[in-house]
């Protein structure tokens, strides 16, 4: 290969390699943010005295547990799809660019997120409206800006799987050679 088509391949990897590492930030920082989000019902319910040594104390504490869960579960979803994608930003900063492992990891973490997506749209408002008996059936809280996201994702992870396609018949190619 000639050393001008190689200073991209280089840099290629550079750029990976430092993805990788700003996804994993990228991730911490989400879930720390979760839990910052999510604590919210926590520290409420014990500034207003609902935290007592009773069956109510209790069930409070539950209570609260359960909604910081409810809110925190999705940032945790797409904290989740942010690490499976730093393990593929690795592996091209390894320069192991059409592998089964990079191919199947770019669909797992746009699954990630589709999953972190769903979760935020319809389980995570149906489950605070059970929780707070705000409401008995389902709902759902979808933006605009949600559903590019529900596009986007959809679309990286039909590229995940044309890749591991890509990746599987130069494995094949490969052994012939």
């Amino acid at each position: 290969m000639t050393e001008a088509a190689l200073a991209p391949l280089q840099r290629a990897q550079q750029l990976a390699g430092g993805a990788a590492t700003a996804a994993v930030v990228g991730a911490v920082l989400i879930a720390m943010a979760a839990v910052a989000e999510g604590a919210s019902p926590a520290l409420a319910a014990l500034a207003n005295h609902e935290v007592t040594f009773d069956l109510p104390g209790a069930l409070a504490v539950l209570r609260a547990f359960g909604l910081f869960w409810v809110l925190a579960l999705p940032s945790f979803f797409m904290a989740g799809a942010l690490l499976d994608l730093s393990k593929v930003l690795d592996e091209y900063g390894k320069g192991q660019f059409f592998t089964l492992k990079a191919s199947a990891g770019v669909r797992k973490a746009a699954e990630g997120a589709l999953w972190a997506l769903g979760f935020k749209i319809v389980g995570s408002p149906t489950i605070y409206a059970w929780i707070t008996q705000e409401g008995r059936g389902f709902e759902w809280h979808m933006e605009p800006f949600d559903l590019g996201l529900i596009g986007f994702a959809a679309f990286v992870a039909v590229l995940g799987r044309v890749l591991e396609a890509a990746a599987k018949i130069k494995q094949e190619n490969d052994e012939i050679v």
